[in-house]
C-alpha cells in the first residue's frame, strides 16, 4: 500500500496559502467563473490498466447475474484529504466500507474511480458489473452476504490506496474527478447513483464543462475535511458553491455534506 509522501516546509506553505485563497472565494466569484468560461478544456485520460473487478470479490459473486443500479464512487486521492492524517483515512475507509455494503444489498454495479492532481491521471480502479452474492439456498444467504461484504471492503479499500496518482504539485482536480465521473460508460441500463468523497478543495477551473444529468443522484461528501479545519461558514459556503455547480451542471438529487453519508438518509436535493 502506499504511505502518504512527506511535504517539505515550503510545499506546506505553499498549499496552505492556496487553500485559504480557494476557501475564501466567495460563492459568487465561483459562480461568475461558471457562468462567464474561460475556455478551459479539460479532458480525462481514464486508465484501463487496473479496471477490473478483485479477483477475490468475482469469485463469491454471481456472474450471471444482472443489476438495474450502478453505484459509481470517486475518491479525492490527493495526500491532504486521505494520506496525510489518520483521521481522513479512516473516514475514507468508513465511506468505502459503506458504499460497498450497499452496492452488495442491493445486487448493483460497482466503479471506482481515484483522481489527484489533473484529469488526465483520474483512473477506474475498480469495475465490477454485479455484485449480488452466489449462493445455493436461502439459509446460506446471510452469511455468504457477510462474508462478500468483508472481502469486497478489504479488496476495493486496498486497490483505492494503490490507485492513488502521484501528486505533482499543491492543487486538486476535483471538477477532474467529476469529469471522470460523467466519461465514464453506463455499467446497467437502470438508475445510476454518483458518490464523491474529497474535501473540496480545488483548483480553481470551475467552467469546465461536464454533463452529470445521466446520473439520478449525486452526493459530495467529507467538504471541509482539512487540517487545520477551516470554519462553518467558510465550510457552509464551500458545500452551497458546490451544490450550485453540481446542479448547474445537470446533477440531480444533490446532497452536499461535511460529513459521511448515509446510505438510509433519503437523497434529497
Amino acid at each position: 500500500m502506499h504511505s502518504a509522501q512527506p511535504k517539505s516546509q515550503l510545499k506546506y506553505t505553499r498549499r496552505s496559502t492556496w487553500r485559504l485563497h480557494v476557501l475564501l472565494l466567495t460563492p459568487l466569484t465561483l459562480l461568475s467563473l461558471i457562468l462567464g468560461g474561460c475556455g478551459t478544456t479539460v479532458i480525462a485520460n481514464i486508465s484501463g490498466t487496473e479496471t477490473q473487478c478483485p479477483e477475490a470479490v468475482q469469485q463469491l459473486v454471481d456472474s450471471q447475474a444482472t443489476s438495474d443500479l450502478e453505484i459509481s464512487l470517486v475518491v479525492d486521492g490527493s495526500g491532504s484529504f486521505m494520506g496525510d492524517r489518520a483521521a481522513s483515512g479512516a473516514f475514507v475507509a468508513q465511506q468505502i466500507a459503506l458504499t460497498v455494503d450497499h452496492a452488495v444489498d442491493k445486487s448493483a454495479a460497482l466503479r471506482v474511480i481515484v483522481f489527484g492532481g489533473s484529469a488526465g491521471n483520474a483512473r477506474t480502479v475498480v469495475e465490477c458489473p454485479i455484485m449480488a452474492v452466489r449462493h445455493r439456498n436461502e439459509a446460506a444467504l446471510p452469511a455468504k452476504l457477510a462474508y462478500l461484504k468483508q472481502v469486497a471492503r478489504d479488496q476495493v479499500w486496498l486497490v483505492v490506496r494503490n490507485g492513488r496518482p502521484a501528486m505533482a504539485r499543491p492543487g486538486t482536480s476535483v471538477v477532474g474527478g467529476y469529469v471522470a465521473l460523467a466519461d465514464a460508460a453506463p455499467l446497467t441500463a437502470g438508475r445510476r447513483e454518483g458518490l464523491m468523497l474529497s474535501d473540496g478543495i480545488a483548483i480553481p477551473e470551475m467552467a469546465v464543462s461536464v454533463d452529470l444529468s445521466s446520473f439520478d443522484s449525486i452526493a459530495m461528501c467529507g467538504v471541509g475535511q482539512t487540517e487545520p479545519p477551516p470554519n462553518t461558514p467558510e465550510v457552509d459556503r464551500l458545500a452551497h458553491t458546490w451544490r450550485a455547480w453540481l446542479t448547474l451542471h445537470g446533477a440531480q438529487q444533490v446532497v452536499v455534506s461535511s460529513q459521511g453519508y448515509s446510505w438510509k438518509v433519503k437523497v434529497a436535493s
